[in-house]
């Protein structure tokens, strides 16, 4: 615009006035300005949406192997105990909440950008949310399994018990019981000759 401006006064042969030609300099500083301020927002758009796409991506693997694994105890069982897919879920959870307070701060700048950008965070916290809810049921699970394991061995030996008080057991002092093995000795010794 400074530039047109300019142009058109030496097309007509005349020098630009002094304050003309400083406020067209401002205008163009102005303008630069602003064009650099949406380079930059543009740029963090883009890094926002990245994020936002990478973490949904990771979201979307994880709760689709959670759901996979859902049937099949003994396999959810040994993901319980490695963890991978819970460490995972943590991570994003933790990228998610950064990601949040990023977009917070944009906001106060950039309210419009703002808004498109938060529903997209608003979806991945639901798809987190839901993908945290079916790991605790596929721990659940688990630890149910574990504990069925537990109380089975438990009634076998509470079985085991109860055949042995119902048992006539003898319980018999250390003193009897050491004469007793000095008998059984002496009938061996006797025994051998």
């Amino acid at each position: 615009l400074a530039e047109q401006q300019q142009s058109k006064y030496l097309d007509l042969y005349t020098i630009l006035p002094s304050e003309i030609s400083m406020q067209l300099a401002e205008v163009s500083l102005a303008l630069a300005a602003i064009e650099d301020q949406i380079q930059k927002t543009r740029e963090i758009k883009e890094d926002f949406g990245s994020r936002i796409q990478d973490l949904s991506e990771k979201l979307k693997t994880i709760s689709s192997k959670f759901n996979e694994k859902s049937p099949d105890v003994e396999h959810a069982k040994e993901e319980v105990k490695v963890g991978m897919l819970f460490e995972e879920l943590e991570r994003c959870g933790g990228v998610l909440s950064e990601l949040d307070a990023s977009l917070q701060d944009f906001s106060r700048r950039n309210p419009l950008l703002a808004k498109q950008l938060s529903e997209a965070v608003g979806k991945l916290s639901e798809m987190h949310h839901h993908s945290s809810r079916s790991a605790s049921c596929l721990q659940a699970v688990c630890y149910l399994d574990e504990y069925n394991e537990m109380l089975d061995f438990i009634v076998r030996w509470s079985d085991k018990a109860r055949s042995l008080v119902r048992a006539n057991i003898i319980w018999n002092s250390s003193v009897h019981l050491q004469e007793q093995i000095r008998i059984h000795q002496v009938g061996l010794i006797i025994f051998r000759f």
